[in-house]
């Protein structure tokens, strides 16, 4: 007896099916559609928000390795120093770290800021990303990438949630969370083996990757992670190798998938 089900073929076929559930793992495409639904019953389906591209560009540089907040407040002192991105290309490196330090790595984001601004401005006579629509997903994801300072993840970032595009980006929460799974690698570039598996639906792909970076950082800790607290508990593998209550750091419980 199963659930209060008896698997036995006396019962009808779906009920048969239910009880049995248990003991068949899901593959991984069905693996990530339950991530999905059973993050959006936990935590709710996000609002998604369409951002201008050049804003996006600049808000995901000054996101490295600082929170959100401190991130927008960068941004904000920022455009009240500028006021427009034209004026932040013009300007002084010294007078744009000097805006964003609430940010952190002031020196470093300036530079990818400025030289960024100034590629497209080259490449394009102004700055505007709108062409980007006409292009091929892969070519838009080549153009993104060749700017200073941007991987698959800020072009990814912009191509999702500026122009609507299916591709999923994956930030350091999201690797955690989709390793643990048993989904992909601890090591080595996540997005080809995650963009084949998930579904090539902008608005699944932009819910999934807010809830998984909304997991990552509530929850599922590099360390300490609280796993009774999380509904994706019982298809976790690193539980089941590690235990609910391990303090270990290690993320994935098996190797698969993804490359530099």
């Amino acid at each position: 007896m199963i659930h209060g089900i008896d698997p036995s073929d006396d019962a009808p076929v779906v009920l048969r099916a239910i009880a049995l559930y248990p003991r068949i793992a899901m593959n991984d495409a069905a693996k990530i559609a339950w991530i999905a639904d059973r993050l959006i019953d936990q935590f709710g389906a996000p609002e998604v928000e369409v951002i201008d591209p050049i804003e996006n560009l600049v808000l995901t540089i000054l996101s490295q390795n600082t929170t959100d907040v401190n991130r927008d407040r960068a941004f904000a002192s920022l455009m009240a120093r500028f006021e427009t991105f034209e004026q932040v290309r013009l300007a002084p490196l010294d007078e744009i770290a000097a805006a964003i330090q609430v940010g952190g790595l002031q020196q470093q984001k300036s530079r990818s800021i400025r030289e960024t601004l100034e590629w497209i401005t080259n490449e394009r006579g102004s700055l505007e990303l709108e062409f980007l629509n006409d292009l091929s997903l892969l070519d838009a994801l080549k153009w993104l990438t060749a700017l200073p300072g941007v991987g698959p993840k800020t072009a990814g970032i912009v191509l999702l949630f500026s122009f609507g595009r299916p591709f999923f980006p994956a930030d350091t929460h999201i690797r955690r969370v989709m390793s643990r799974m048993g989904l992909v690698s601890e090591r080595g570039n996540p997005h080809p083996r995650l963009n084949d598996l998930i579904p090539a639906d902008p608005l699944l792909m932009q819910q999934l990757h807010l809830l998984a970076i909304r997991l990552g950082r509530e929850l599922c800790h590099p360390r300490k992670p609280e796993c009774e607290r999380c509904s994706l508990r019982s298809e976790c593998l690193w539980i089941r190798t590690h235990g609910s209550t391990s303090e270990d750091a290690v993320t994935s419980p098996i190797e698969k998938g993804g490359s530099n």
